[in-house]
């Protein structure tokens, strides 16, 4: 029989640093009156924010993520994503929260919907994956960094590959990818109805 969702605790993790070398502020930029980091939040309800950045901050409270404090070391170009999560699973555990897995969730792919994270979820629970990735998707289970440096390290037979819309798998990295994406929304070529 299927598991349901409600038998897994997924971490909804948004990582959101305020330094981009190639677009400046990246993480706030709007596209269609949204920031980046606002589709994060329509689309996890329930998401915690790690980020080093008081205009962040001041936006998560305007969206109503709650947040932590993420140090200066691991907000340069030198820190590893990993090394961000490991920071904020301490910080999780610190606050006596325990969960079974970690959606990470970056705000330079704006147009991953709900329904692209739950599928996942799901698709975790009915494989009972250790980790799921797609092009700009990242689900694994709680103790699959405590072994690992990079996600990708010593990868099982637990490991699936989601396939992801298309239309969702935009990653912003440069200030075209941010013009394009906010052509692609503007043109309606992605479904973006879950974030209005």
């Amino acid at each position: 029989s299927k598991g349901h969702l409600t038998d897994m605790t997924v971490l909804y993790l948004i990582v959101a640093r305020g330094g981009s070398k190639r677009v400046p502020g990246k993480n706030l930029q709007k596209i269609e009156g949204l920031s980046l980091l606002g589709y994060k939040a329509r689309a996890c309800p329930t998401a915690l924010l790690s980020t080093e950045d008081a205009a962040i901050q001041k936006e998560a409270l305007a969206l109503d993520i709650d947040y932590f404090y993420r140090p200066a070391h691991l907000a340069t170009d030198q820190a590893t994503t990993e090394d961000v999560v490991r920071h904020a699973m301490r910080y999780v555990t610190a606050c006596e929260e325990r969960y079974d897995a970690i959606m990470l969730l970056e705000p330079s792919s704006p147009f991953v919907s709900q329904k692209t994270y739950v599928s996942a979820i799901q698709m975790m629970i009915d494989k009972d994956a250790d980790f799921i990735f797609g092009h700009v998707l990242y689900l694994f289970k709680w103790d699959w960094l405590n072994t690992r440096q990079d996600l990708y390290d010593n990868l099982t037979d637990k490991t699936y590959y989601f396939d992801m819309p298309t239309s969702e798998a935009v990653d912003i990295d440069t200030p075209h990818d941010l013009e394009h994406a906010r052509w692609l929304a503007a043109k309606g070529y992605v479904d973006l109805s879950w974030a209005k």
